[in-house]
């Protein structure tokens, strides 16, 4: 069930414009102002562009953390579950993959609740659900009517504490991961992102991919235990926030809810010792025959800093520093970029050129550009020209204006992802996953406003240089299929 991973930034790189655009474009009802003007007392914040209302946060005594954001939707209304587990906490030797393999295992029911009837009860309300696992976290969503709230509750809480399954269903879903893992290797991105994720990560768990390796996955069925104790290791309130968007109505109801349904879950959650990775101090590179009919295609990645510092007196630097690469993406790769203009419209040399922007992470991660060739070029001229647009960022070469266009233009355009209750939740997931903190949003945003055109030179030029750099190339092996 491994799914597209939001992007957060994508996510609200359109909904800004929208928001400001339909405050332009009609004057706010009386009740939409006095929802959306601060307490005289409070100064505005960044987000209260973005938010109608201002996110809610509680944390029960068990740890559980609830945010809700009041949206207009009526009638409708987005229940998502994070936990703060992903590929980064399979510390294990061996055992990668449990992370997205739980992502799974949550649909399989319990004993008040089977997987069936799950699955038709939320059908019955006409009820969009799904999950998906990342390097950090993994998200379980549901956007359904509003009437259907208390029992998608029930449901929640009672699969978030009382899964069920015995060895047998066990080894049933790895098998359906194994099939997953084969249907993902046929894809010439797999191996690609599998191996760039393993020469920028020697130490670091980011070193393997959220799926997992083939070896890990074959081996799973022998650990039926292994996978009890990951559950209760990762699976507890402490280390999940329920995030509720949209038409949910009153809101002490709402909580009350939760508290009833939510309040016995124990647990804490387990801390293991996440390698540190060295900074890098030399690049690499791997180079991957490939049986299938492919265009050559090539990942480039630069380790980049966090999204931001767990040291408080260097976070605002750090935010800083995320919100210029931010723009460097764009400045850099944007279908109106020169390189882009260049090596794809003009030269066509180049069929796809891409940016992974707003792949974000909690530790430090990379800044990743994909590339797929016209049949017959060679990758060097093609890495040669993007390294030498990142020199020539770094050397403050691209004018000032066009830098604040972009910044504008990202400023304006972040919010416009967030039209719907299950967006605004997919986006506050994402941060919180990565921050820990809902502050982290308000925070962003004020830096994002704050960079200037010097910061951007300054992180090209520290971070998006050779020595930082590793390429995966991918090309189909002579003599094979036409």
């Amino acid at each position: 069930m491994t799914r597209a991973r939001l992007s957060l930034f994508a996510l609200i790189a359109i909904a800004l414009t929208t928001v400001i655009a339909v405050a332009q474009e009609r004057p706010a009802s009386p009740e939409r102002a006095a929802r959306r003007s601060p307490p005289p007392s409070e100064a505005p914040r960044p987000s209260d562009a973005i938010f109608p209302n201002r996110p809610e946060v509680e944390r029960l005594p068990n740890g559980l953390t609830v945010v809700t954001v009041q949206w207009p939707s009526p009638g409708i209304v987005a229940y998502y579950s994070m936990v703060r587990v992903g590929s980064r906490d399979e510390v294990e030797e061996g055992h990668s993959g449990f992370a997205h393999f739980f992502e799974h295992m949550m649909f399989r029911g319990t004993e008040r609740h089977s997987q069936h009837e799950y699955e038709r009860t939320l059908q019955g309300f006409g009820a969009d659900n799904n999950a998906f696992t990342s390097q950090d976290y993994t998200c379980y969503t549901i956007t359904a009517p509003t009437r259907a709230l208390p029992t998608v509750i029930e449901l929640e809480a009672d699969r978030f504490q009382h899964l069920s399954y015995d060895e047998n269903v066990f080894r049933t879903e790895a098998g359906a991961v194994r099939g997953e893992y084969q249907v993902w290797s046929s894809n010439p991105s797999q191996p690609l992102w599998e191996s760039l994720s393993e020469m920028a990560f020697t130490r670091h768990t980011y070193g393997h991919t959220t799926i997992g390796y083939l070896r890990d996955i074959e081996a799973m069925p022998t650990r039926y235990e292994y996978a009890r104790q990951f559950f209760r290791r990762y699976y507890t309130p402490d280390n999940t926030t329920l995030i509720v968007v949209g038409d949910y109505g009153d809101r002490a109801a709402l909580m009350a809810k939760i508290r009833e349904q939510y309040g016995a879950w124990r647990g804490r959650r387990d801390r293991p010792r996440i390698p540190t990775e060295p900074e890098p101090t030399q690049g690499a590179r791997r180079d991957l025959p490939w049986a299938g009919a492919t265009p050559p295609r090539m990942f480039v990645g630069w380790r980049i800093p966090a999204f931001e510092s767990t040291d408080a007196r260097r976070r605002e630097a750090a935010l800083r520093e995320t919100a210029a690469l931010q723009i460097v993406h764009d400045l850099a790769f944007d279908e109106s970029s020169p390189l882009y203009q260049r090596l794809v419209v003009q030269d066509q040399s180049v069929l796809e050129l891409e940016s992974w922007a707003g792949e974000q992470t909690r530790d430090p991660g990379l800044l990743v550009v994909t590339a797929a060739m016209t049949p017959g070029q060679a990758f060097d001229p093609i890495l040669d020209a993007i390294q030498a647009e990142m020199t020539r960022i770094g050397a403050g070469e691209i004018p000032a204006e066009r830098v604040r266009a972009v910044q504008q233009h990202l400023r304006y355009a972040l919010a416009m992802g967030l039209e719907t209750p299950s967006s605004v939740a997919g986006f506050i997931a994402g941060m919180l996953a990565v921050s820990g903190r809902i502050e982290a949003i308000d925070d962003y945003l004020r830096a994002l406003e704050q960079v200037t055109p010097e910061d951007v030179a300054r992180v090209a030029r520290t971070y998006l240089v050779p020595e930082r750099r590793y390429v995966a190339t991918l090309a189909q092996r002579e003599g094979g299929a036409q």
